[in-house]
């Protein structure tokens, strides 16, 4: 064992240390010099033979840390190369670390075994993905993968999963903020800053590291992302169709069909003589699910034929983007929406589609895009309506917006509606809540009556 040392190791004293000559032999031989401050913790300078006289000469210079573990075995630990006053701060607190274990009767040794199993973050973000994999929907799965694979790795993927620190998150975080990619030239700057793309990196590196926590690769509670604070982000305005603009829509979809007809629908037509498209039956029919579930966007153009219940009248969506939180989602099979059904399963090119029920353009597969179409029904509403309405602003996810604002100003409670979209939290629902009659103000008004009535 070491002996207990006089003075602290410090810099001059490992820059100046030099492996000691035997006094009997009079040949150098490996040394130590042990600190004060840390029993144990200590300089190796060792030897080294020349290869052209064969002699004995001064060799490399490691930290090191020996000590007597929880069994009574006398043992030590590397704790790396001296290579000037960084080395030594990061071997000291090394050392302090090691001696802290040992008070919690865990051997340095052994701990550090452990450690050097868990997998570096590149390896891990693998194991990761395998699991989300069978948990995301493709749509979910493919951005995370994206993030974790080319944001994430080429930067932080050689540390263990343990070692990162809330620090080299935070400037990660920050480099994305800013536009940074991995792949970028040192000298190359960023185009335009990406504050929402790095907050989705934080919350796919969050998830990680929750994980590595459940599987016991860091200790509960040290996930570097939690104090990383995300980028505000300005929501877009939700938009709510009203019933003038509902009519117009409904018109376009039925008058969509004779779009190829001059005579029929003018305004469908330019001065150069062309005419808008004519969308596919499949595509407006995907328009009016939306209008009549309020279903989101992928889970009307992913419907199966499967899904449909005429027995217990509901659309069963197993995967769907609450579906870890909420499970499956039913949406009620209103006499609207099945006579949509019905219209498409009567169709001569119902087989076409395999199990899908809005078909794509392809045999075999469901339509893709539909904001084409959605693009073109906006447009004609404003051609036919000579200007007097217009819906350019009207995303076709406002069409869900739209379904639940009607419901509650129409007296359905937010938990109901919240029900019917599928939301995973009540909160969710709650930006609707101004929509709904307000009692406080009826009171009000009751009582202001009464006053003005007193006063005359």
């Amino acid at each position: 064992m070491p002996r207990y040392a006089k003075t602290e190791l410090t810099d001059t004293r490992c820059l100046r240390a030099k492996a000691k000559s035997n006094k009997k032999t009079g040949q150098l031989g490996q040394s130590y010099e042990w600190d004060s401050l840390i029993h144990g913790f200590g300089l190796r300078i060792t030897v080294q033979t020349n290869a052209k006289t064969g002699a004995l000469e001064q060799g490399a210079k490691k930290f090191c840390m020996r000590y007597v573990g929880p069994d009574g075995k006398r043992s030590w630990i590397p704790l790396g190369a001296y290579t000037g006053p960084d080395s030594l701060k990061e071997a000291r607190e090394k050392a302090a670390a090691a001696k802290k274990q040992l008070e919690n009767l865990q051997d340095p040794k052994v701990e550090r075994k452990k450690h050097l199993d868990i997998p570096k973050l590149e390896e891990y973000v693998k194991t990761f993905l395998a699991l989300q994999k069978t948990r995301l929907r493709p749509g979910s799965y493919k951005p995370a993968d994206s993030m974790l694979s080319k944001l994430v790795v080429p930067v932080l993927g050689e540390f263990r999963v343990a070692d990162v620190q809330t620090a080299q998150v935070s400037k990660l975080f920050h480099d994305v903020t800013r536009g940074w990619r991995p792949w970028m030239k040192p000298s190359e700057e960023p185009k335009e800053a990406t504050p929402i793309r790095a907050n989705r990196m934080l919350a796919n590196l969050r998830k990680l590291f929750g994980q590595a926590e459940k599987d016991g690769l860091r200790p509960q509670g040290t996930n570097p992302c939690v104090l990383v604070d995300k980028n505000q982000e300005s929501k877009g305005k939700e938009r709510f169709l009203s019933q003038d603009e509902i009519g117009w829509i409904g018109r376009m979809l039925e008058e969509s069909l004779k779009w190829d007809d001059r005579k029929a629908c003018p305004y469908a037509w330019d001065k150069k003589g062309k005419g808008l498209e004519v969308p596919s039956i499949y595509a407006l029919a995907a328009i009016r699910l939306l209008m009549f579930t309020g279903a989101r966007l992928n889970e009307v153009l992913q419907m199966k034929w499967s899904q449909v219940d005429k027995v217990r009248g509901v659309i069963r969506m197993e995967q769907h983007k609450t579906s870890g939180k909420t499970g499956a989602k039913e949406l009620p099979l209103t006499a609207e929406s099945l006579a949509i059904l019905e219209a498409l399963d009567k169709l001569p090119t119902r087989r076409l589609g395999g199990p899908w029920v809005i078909q794509g353009h392809k045999h075999g597969a469901h339509l893709v895009n539909l904001q084409k179409t959605w693009d073109r029904i906006r447009r004609a509403v404003k051609l036919a309506s000579k200007g007097e309405v217009d819906i350019q602003d009207v995303r076709l996810h406002d069409l869900r917006h739209t379904f639940a604002s009607i419901g509650v100003s129409g007296g359905v409670s937010l938990h109901m509606v919240g029900s019917l979209l599928g939301h995973a939290q009540d909160s969710t629902t709650y930006r609707y809540a101004h929509l709904a009659a307000n009692p406080r103000l009826e009171a009000s008004q009751l009582i202001t009556a009464k006053i003005a009535e007193a006063l005359g």
